[in-house]
């Protein structure tokens, strides 16, 4: 059976370089300050706020918090613009019934909310802005700089209004993976995101978890551990949309088509995903952004 909380101790980054040891270890420091821990699984029973993208690890990650840690979970969704929109919603409607049959007391319609980030305003100017400095690796790490920031402060002022209808959420759950590159996939974002979280709301009692880099359970892994457990659970993680691209079907060779082929061939599970193109033999370092720009312009219209 697959383990969700390793509980392996310390970790070590090593070179990667989206984190920061010396800044998560602070992070930390003030939470235990604060509330006397960094951050615990909810009570069973517990309502929680989930990110559900369409793809296959916020799926694994929303059927992990209900099988198992019994979690009362409210997911949201997030049409930002993008230009798979249709088909990430599809997505979304697919498990949102899957998980509806398999947990009915647990589970709860996801909340659609619309949140136009970045704006269309000034969407291209950030991906010619990475253009000119693609050279540099450092542009790998930065895309759109307040996406993931702004989808979950979305994700926890959703989480807040709950209240309002009597339920209690205190905790917001993300799916980020060890390989996630962006600085706002990072365990030590997570931890930062958490300390706005509690500032904003005056609550030191919020909590903002991604189970997969969750240091403090001694966690650090990647797809491959959501992949096994979906596979031993039935979950078709097949029907999850990974890929950016507007075409119908998984194009199968971008950066994120290339990460979920990654992580079946890691599972050691026969991948049942169906792709329009092969797979490159190098992993690609860049999105064809004038063809993206045109699926934009396509669908918009």
């Amino acid at each position: 059976m697959t383990k969700i909380l390793n509980k392996q101790g310390k970790i070590e980054f090593g070179n990667k370089e989206n984190e920061d040891a010396n800044l998560l270890k602070t992070y930390d420091d003030i939470l235990k300050s604060k509330r006397g821990y960094v951050v615990k699984i909810p009570k069973k029973g517990e309502g929680v706020v989930a990110c559900l993208s369409g793809g296959q690890d916020s799926v694994a990650n929303i059927g992990i918090l209900l099988k198992e840690f019994g979690l009362n979970v409210y997911p949201f969704f997030i049409n930002r613009g993008q230009s798979n929109y249709k088909y990430e919603k599809k997505a979304a409607d697919y498990f949102d019934r899957f998980y509806k049959r398999k947990f009915p007391k647990l589970y709860h319609n996801y909340k659609e909310i619309t949140v136009m980030t970045p704006g269309m305003e000034y969407k291209d100017l950030l991906r010619k802005t990475k253009r000119m400095i693609d050279d540099i690796p450092l542009s790998h790490n930065i895309s759109y700089p307040a996406r993931g920031p702004i989808v979950f402060l979305t994700g926890m002022e959703y989480g807040y209004s709950l209240k309002a209808i009597g339920v209690e959420v205190k905790t917001v759950f993300a799916s980020n993976m060890s390989s996630d590159f962006s600085y706002h996939c990072s365990q030590t974002w997570v931890r930062l995101m958490n300390i706005l979280f509690c500032q904003i709301l005056n609550d030191w009692t919020w909590q903002f978890i991604s189970l997969p880099i969750e240091t403090e359970f001694g966690n650090y892994f990647d797809k491959d551990v959501f992949i096994k457990w979906a596979y031993e659970n039935e979950v078709p993680l097949h029907k999850a949309r990974t890929c950016v691209k507007s075409f119908d079907i998984e194009c199968g060779d971008c950066p994120t088509c290339w990460d979920r082929r990654r992580g079946y061939k890691e599972a050691s599970i026969k991948d049942p995903t169906k792709y329009r193109f092969p797979m490159s033999e190098k992993y690609p370092t860049y999105y064809d952004h004038e063809k993206e720009e045109k699926h934009e312009k396509r669908n918009r219209s």
